[in-house]
């Protein structure tokens, strides 16, 4: 009886959870007015803030940004993020504004390299939960998922080669491409400039 409840449950967990992603691959992008406006609604709160922008000026995903630890972060003339997961790791300049919420961030804070860059919201749900009860009050309709997916349009509309957009969001290839285009040095300097044009300028 047990095991007919758990496998009910577990189909009825995969369903839902399958309807969510459905629902959110059918939300239309957000204009750039209102990702920007999802970016003002959230800037009194210095460290929510600072996480988005992190997804919408360098598209990163929220487990991303929680995992994100103080070495991640270089700072100075041409800053940059070590993004790290289990399968991959890459390092990637970022857009000025972006650079500037997290140096706003974190000044004054004199922390070890190993901790969370964003310390309150080392937990996954967090930036969720926060970020929709703060659009909720701006009478917003922006998922945090949005913001990276906004980044990414963004991006494919400047016309920017897919292997350029793949090494820069993380996204693993397809396993049927043959394509063997290098992804040159420096493209994620042109990335970081489109964002920035785009959501901050």
């Amino acid at each position: 009886m047990r095991s007919a409840q758990f496998e009910s449950r577990e189909t009825a967990v995969r369903w839902t959870a399958g309807k969510v992603a459905a629902a959110r691959a059918r939300r239309p992008l957000p204009t750039t007015a209102l990702a920007r406006a999802a970016l003002t609604a959230v800037s009194g709160d210095v460290e929510l803030h600072a996480a988005a922008t992190l997804m919408l000026l360098v598209g990163l995903r929220p487990g991303e940004v929680q995992r994100l630890r103080i070495l991640d972060w270089t700072p100075g003339v041409e800053p940059r993020l070590t993004i790290r997961s289990d399968r991959r790791e890459r390092t990637i300049r970022i857009a000025p504004s972006a650079a500037s919420a997290l140096d706003e961030h974190l000044e004054g804070e004199n922390a070890e390299l190993g901790e969370p860059l964003l310390l309150g919201l080392e937990y996954h749900w967090f930036v969720h939960r926060l970020f929709r009860d703060a659009m909720q009050q701006a009478g917003l309709d922006v998922d945090v998922l949005d913001l990276r997916r906004a980044a990414m349009a963004a991006v494919l509309e400047d016309g920017t080669p897919m292997q350029h957009i793949e090494a820069y969001f993380g996204i693993a290839k397809s396993p049927g491409r043959k394509d063997l285009v290098p992804v040159r040095e420096g493209y994620d300097e042109g990335i970081a400039a489109v964002l920035e044009a785009e959501f901050a300028s």
